[in-house]
């Protein structure tokens, strides 16, 4: 038979949009948070109490501040070269001097200077200690079997104080803070103590400590500096005096005399000699050359003669040639006018008779002395050459002593520079040893703290009840998303891949445990809400519609048996409607019809004790009839599944236009999948923030599996003001609609 309904590639191919594994679904958060908003206000203010409490028992703790500025590691106020030279400022210095402030060797000094440990702060509290003689320690030490232990150390009363005095360190360290302020050589320096006057004089004193320790360092520094200089001085001295007298010695064993810085003139007479035997060298070679010239010219005549350059270049050969030439213009001036017998004219040719004479004399006079001039040069350079020899070998034999004189000068030299040096620089140890700068001072000591500097009591309780809403908020978003209930009629789509029917509101209980029905207040909310959900039902398959009806949930107590009777009783408004409850496990349709429990019902009939007439109730205020369920039987699938029941449900299809199963659970037994194979439709309830979703998707899976026609889900006992209040969902109000038409009830 094909029947109406959801088919099951209908119902589980419907998985809606795909949702985006990124998006984060801000309005659910919201709703979520509202919807616990009085669990977190509680968990806030349970925290904020918790926190106030414990806060106002802590004991205040001052913070006492100090301010301090390092100088250059090079300063020095003698030393001015040093100061004006300084260039970048080492940031590993600066670095290296704040952790000195921060070192425990500075902290015990300050407890040493200060007696820290015998201030009535760090001293044991007798009265605490007489109230730690019972400890659960040593009561669970009694317990354990007894085993040798070394006796207790004896310590001294110095080694007591020691000890004292090394705990109070640790403490002091410990709770120094140094913060440098960047981009400048200023530091704050920060204690903390419950004692407000020791916090601050704690810091002045690390301050002033740092500042001391430093002068005391560098202090002995110049101390051992100075013992040292001292010291190599008398070896330099020594050194200086022994050379001194060797180089004396060296200068009288040798007939040394000084005189004006040279030692010797030895030097310089070699390079006169050399320059004047150069001279001679060359005026010998010219000579020379000039011999050799005029040898094979001995018979020639004096033009010949005149050819040579040096008999040319004589000064007198020139002085008669200018003469001869002379001589020769004026007898060829008057030749041309006188004849040779004139007079004037033999006077000019004897004029020139007369200078060629003396030209030949002269030339024979030059080429004679050419020879002994050769002469002269040749021997002035042979004496020239001589004396050269000799001095060298006399300037050798002086080089040789010379240079032995030059070392040990050398050495007298060197000893006084070391001398002179170390001597300067022991002068300037001891001078400016008493006047080093210090290398830090102290910008603004520390004040007194007035106020306490924590716990702050206000900012504590503020955050607890800040972290308290947040931690509630928390724990609401992960309920909510631990929640896997179906809260809203939008979620029903959604989370179990079904059309929604209707949602049936909340109703509040009587003291009798009874609501008004439908039959009772037919202008609630509620029976506005059945009739909704009949109107869904028929509007499902208008052409063919479901003649029974098979109503079922996925566990007991959702409403399942009131919700067939209000809707068997919408529907006897224009139908005659039978309702059968058919859950013969935990039946509860005779209760709610005020019908007796042994009502004779189903099980009698199908198990042939009752006639199906007597089975039946007519209920004229509810306007259906009720079969109920009966006793219950030892066998109901059997029941349910035998072909008497079959039979009977033929039957009443007949006698009635409309039927409703109240059916068990599916989840719980399969009471429900059998008598939805004999429906025309199944209508699967589901409680509203109640029944897991992937329990009512199982059941729904159930009914689809079993190729029975579901006709939807019907969303039960939905909260519509809560829905409204945490989801922002506007659900119609029914009821708001409708006006009571009792001036009376409006009245009341």
């Amino acid at each position: 038979m094909n029947k109406p309904g959801i088919q099951q590639g209908q119902v589980m191919g419907q998985q809606g949009p795909a949702m985006d594994d990124d998006f984060i679904d801000l309005g659910r958060l919201l709703h979520a948070v509202l919807h616990y908003k009085w669990g977190i206000l509680g968990l806030a203010f349970a925290i904020t109490l918790i926190t106030g409490l414990w806060v106002y028992t802590l004991e205040p703790v001052y913070r006492a501040s100090a301010s301090i500025v390092l100088e250059s590691q090079d300063a020095n106020v003698v030393n001015v070269e040093k100061v004006y030279s300084m260039g970048y400022r080492d940031y590993d210095y600066y670095q290296t001097q704040f952790e000195i402030l921060k070192s425990r060797n500075l902290a015990e000094r300050v407890v040493r200077k200060l007696q820290l440990h015998k201030h009535p702060f760090f001293l044991p509290d007798e009265d605490a200690e007489e109230d730690s003689g019972f400890s659960f320690t040593d009561s669970l030490k009694s317990l354990l079997p007894a085993r040798e232990q070394a006796p207790p150390v004896q310590l001294t009363e110095e080694e007591k104080e020691e000890l004292a005095i090394q705990g109070v360190a640790d403490y002091v360290a410990g709770g120094l803070d140094v913060q440098p302020v960047e981009y400048s050589y200023l530091a704050y320096l920060t204690f903390e103590s419950t004692d407000a006057k020791l916090a601050a004089t704690i810091v002045n004193a690390v301050a002033q400590e740092f500042i001391d320790a430093d002068l005391e360092v560098r202090l002995s520094g110049t101390l051992q500096a100075t013992d040292w200089l001292g010291s190599r001085m008398e070896d330099l001295k020594g050194n200086l005096h022994q050379s001194e007298q060797a180089l004396q010695e060296f200068r009288e064993r040798e007939g040394l005399v000084e005189v004006e810085g040279e030692t010797s003139l030895g030097g310089n007479e070699l390079r006169s000699l050399a320059q004047r035997l150069e001279e001679a060298r060359k005026a010998r070679i010219e000579a020379q050359n000039i011999k050799e010239d005029v040898q094979g010219m001995s018979n020639a005549s004096t033009e010949q003669l005149m050819t040579v350059p040096a008999v040319l270049q004589h000064q007198g050969i020139r002085d008669i040639k200018r003469d001869q030439s002379s001589a020769e213009r004026k007898v060829a001036e008057l030749g041309k006018r006188y004849g040779p017998k004139h007079p004037k004219m033999i006077a000019a040719q004897s004029d020139l008779s007369a200078a060629n004479r003396d030209l030949g004399r002269e030339v024979r006079k030059v080429v004679s002395g050419i020879n002994r001039e050769y002469e002269v040069a040749l021997r002035n350079e042979q004496q020239l050459q001589a004396t050269w020899e000799a001095r060298k070998s006399e300037a050798q034999d002086f080089n040789r002593t010379e240079f032995r004189l030059q070392e040990l000068q050398r050495e007298v030299d060197t000893n006084r520079e070391l001398y002179d040096i170390f001597f300067t620089r022991i002068k300037t140890v001891s001078e400016t040893g008493g006047f080093e700068k210090p290398h830090a001072r102290l910008v603004d000591r520390a004040l007194v703290p007035t106020a306490p500097f924590k716990p702050n009591k206000r900012l504590s309780v503020s955050l607890a009840f800040v972290l308290g809403i947040m931690l509630g908020c928390g724990v609401a978003i992960l309920l909510d998303m631990l929640d896997n209930t179906v809260k809203r009629p939008d979620e029903v789509e959604e989370k179990l891949h079904a059309p929604l029917l209707g949602a049936l509101p909340l109703q509040k209980m009587g003291k009798d445990g009874f609501f008004e029905h439908v039959w009772l207040k037919p202008q609630s909310q509620y029976a506005e809400s059945i009739r909704t959900l009949r109107t869904s039902i028929m509007l499902s398959n208008p052409d063919r519609p479901a003649k029974v009806l098979v109503v079922t949930s996925t566990v007991p107590g959702e409403g399942k048996s009131t919700t067939a009777l209000n809707l068997g009783s919408a529907m006897g408004q224009m139908e005659n409607v039978l309702v059968i409850g058919a859950d013969m496990r935990r039946p509860s349709l005779a209760g709610k019809c005020g019908l007796a429990p042994n009502h004779k019902g189903l099980s009698h009939y199908v198990s042939g004790v009752a006639e199906l007439d007597d089975c039946i109730e007519r209920l004229d205020e509810l306007g259906l009839s009720v079969m109920p369920a009966g006793v219950i039987p030892p066998n109901p699938l059997e029941l349910l599944s035998s072909r008497k029941f079959v039979d009977a449900l033929e039957h009443l299809k007949e006698r009635f236009d409309r039927i409703i199963l109240d059916s068990a659970p599916v989840q719980a037994v399969s009471d429900g999948l059998i008598l939805a194979s004999y429906a025309d439709s199944v209508i699967y309830l589901v409680k509203a923030d109640s029944t897991p979703a992937t329990q009512a998707q199982r059941g729904v899976a159930n009914v689809i599996g079993s190729n029975e026609p579901l006709a939807g889900i019907v969303l039960s006992q939905f909260d519509a003001k809560k829905g409204n209040r945490y989801y922002g969902s506007q659900y119609y109000q029914y009821g708001d609609y409708y006006q009571n038409e009792n001036p009376e009830e409006k009245a009341s």
